[in-house]
């Protein structure tokens, strides 16, 4: 089954007032190549600052679009893998947590939830 991953990290990643450390770029590397290897990764990227984006909603039938709002819980990046339980992606998403602890970011989150259905090539 697949899962999409979600990556929150500390704000001063979001709005650019820091940087991941080296270590953990060139960890990175060796990582991501490892789970793609074992079929685990499908697909994976940051994105960029929410200032550089915009909301589209709709609110009462009426569509509007703007900057995001405010939050402590921003999007930093995601990642669709492949397991064979909620419990096995619950462990990749342990692992990629430890793997920013041991390099120096020691506050993150990833949310796991399995993808129903959908389109995928």
């Amino acid at each position: 089954m697949r899962y999409f991953m979600t990556v929150n990290p500390p704000q001063e990643y979001i709005d650019g007032t820091a940087t991941p450390p080296e270590a953990l770029m060139e960890a990175m590397g060796p990582y991501m190549q490892k789970s793609i290897e074992d079929g685990a990764l499908i697909s994976t990227a940051g994105l960029m600052p929410p200032a550089q984006g915009a909301v589209v909603r709709a609110q009462k039938g009426r569509i509007t679009d703007g900057p995001f709002s405010e939050s402590k819980e921003v999007i930093g990046g995601y990642a669709v893998m492949e397991a064979p339980s909620l419990e096995a992606a619950k462990q990749m998403a342990h692992d990629f947590i430890k793997l920013h602890i041991d390099h120096g970011i020691p506050d993150i989150e990833v949310t796991v939830r399995p993808i129903e259905g959908g389109y995928n090539y």
